[in-house]
């Protein structure tokens, strides 16, 4: 724990007005009067450098009204200059939770996550300053759009593939094997496989008797190579790990 006093102190007086005004939801007339008032207590007690009591204050709140995402906030950033940031992050997100459409309240604990996340990175106290949240801010921003786009290529790439798993199954026909032996059918891994040895080829291999692997092995089958040149049997979990593009695994 830091013992130099948190930086955004000040802020907590100031906070107090936005609370009790125009963070609270319409009908905060008729807000836990109770509640009101040991936030009040929680601002008065921090404000006066005692955190400890501040953070009782807003628990005895919260054992009132658990669903209180102002509450929540408040003992963020309580924890937060006590120097316990990862706690501090998670009661931001917990507060995000009960929120609702209040978006005043979810750009405070956009901020407080940040802060958070800073600070425990650096092992210090993170500035309150203005252009030390729109930084913070940009850097969160920045973040969530990456991860929006990396999410889209996922799902594109994941469409792709069950688009080619469909194809497969419908169109390769059975290569030709011992008499009296049917093709296995193929898991959801071997027609993922097959979809990518067909990348380049769409027909399947025609195996000659002669060359298919004896039951219990496989090998790997080049479309293009003659019979005699093709790699022997072997282990059917091996090869399937070193299946090239453009060739099949044939066998049990």
């Amino acid at each position: 724990m830091l013992k130099t006093p948190f930086r955004i102190s000040g802020l907590w007086p100031a906070l107090l007005l936005w609370t009790l005004g125009a963070a609270l939801p319409a009908g905060a007339a008729q807000e836990n009067q109770a509640v009101i008032a040991l936030l009040k207590s929680a601002i008065e007690e921090f404000s006066a450098g005692r955190p400890e009591q501040a953070a009782s204050a807003l628990e005895r709140g919260l054992r009132i009204e658990p669903n209180n995402a102002i509450l929540w906030h408040y003992l963020g950033q309580t924890r937060l200059h006590q120097g316990h940031y990862q706690e501090a992050g998670s009661l931001a997100a917990k507060s995000n939770t009960l929120i609702g459409d209040n978006d005043a309240l979810r750009a405070r604990n956009v901020w407080l996550i940040a802060a958070a996340r800073q600070a425990a990175g650096q092992n210090r106290s993170p500035s309150a300053s203005d252009g030390g949240q729109a930084a913070l801010q940009q850097r969160l921003d920045e973040e969530t759009e990456r991860r929006r786009q990396a999410e889209a290529e996922v799902a594109a790439l994941r469409g792709r593939l069950e688009q080619a798993q469909c194809t497969t199954t419908s169109q390769a026909p059975i290569p030709s094997g011992t008499p009296g032996q049917s093709r296995p059918e193929r898991s959801p891994a071997d027609m993922q496989d097959a979809a990518l040895g067909l990348a380049h080829d769409r027909s399947a291999p025609s195996v000659p008797t002669s060359h298919w692997p004896p039951a219990g092995k496989c090998r790997i089958w080049f479309p293009d190579r003659p019979p005699g040149q093709q790699p022997p049997p072997g282990d059917c979990r091996t090869l399937k790990r070193q299946l090239p593009v453009g060739a099949w695994l044939v066998g049990s």
